[in-house]
């Protein structure tokens, strides 16, 4: 068990991408998500504590102390959705390219008329992590995730989570 308190104002946050498409099975993908994080952190005022970038979803936790975590969010999912769907449009190796481009062109007249495609999922719906414990749990459950969804067997094999020991996002000291 954690004996620090969680940090302030801390959410457990999932965005998903429309359709649940598994578009995070391309390194090329991740490393885009992983650099929009990045910049979000720099540049934005974003605390991310924990996260795994599962094939068709991120799970964070993370606070911001200028904007609220739901502004932040937003504008990381635009700019990231905006650089995915044009290195999938434009990767000649991408064998899932029309298929994919083609469900984002659904989703967008389906639920967003103003927009060609529509990448990520509505919504954050972050759950704020007011006490150590639940802290302490969504931690594990972020942790566990890929073992728990059988993608490897040990939290520290799975190089998109921050239990990865040569993860690369500027993940904020909370222990």
């Amino acid at each position: 068990m954690y004996e620090k308190p969680p940090p302030f104002g801390s959410y457990y946050v999932t965005l998903s991408v429309s359709g649940w498409i598994d578009v995070f099975t391309c390194h090329t993908y991740c490393e885009i998500l992983i650099d929009n994080l990045n910049n979000c952190i720099d540049n934005k005022n974003l605390h991310v504590y924990e996260y795994v970038l599962m094939p068709s979803y991120i799970t964070i936790i993370a606070s911001s102390k200028k904007k609220h975590i739901s502004t932040v969010l937003r504008e990381f999912k635009n700019g990231t959705a905006k650089q995915i769907l044009k290195c999938i449009s434009e990767n000649p190796d991408e064998k899932r390219k029309e298929w994919m481009m083609r469900l984002f062109s659904y989703y967008s007249n389906r639920y967003q008329h103003d927009a060609e495609h529509h990448f990520w999922q509505f919504g954050n719906h972050p759950v704020i992590l007011d006490s150590t414990e639940l802290f302490a749990h969504h931690v594990t459950e972020v942790k566990n995730l890929p073992v728990t969804t059988r993608l490897v067997d040990d939290p520290h094999h799975y190089v998109y989570s921050s239990a990865h020991p040569q993860q690369r996002v500027k993940l904020a000291a909370w222990q």
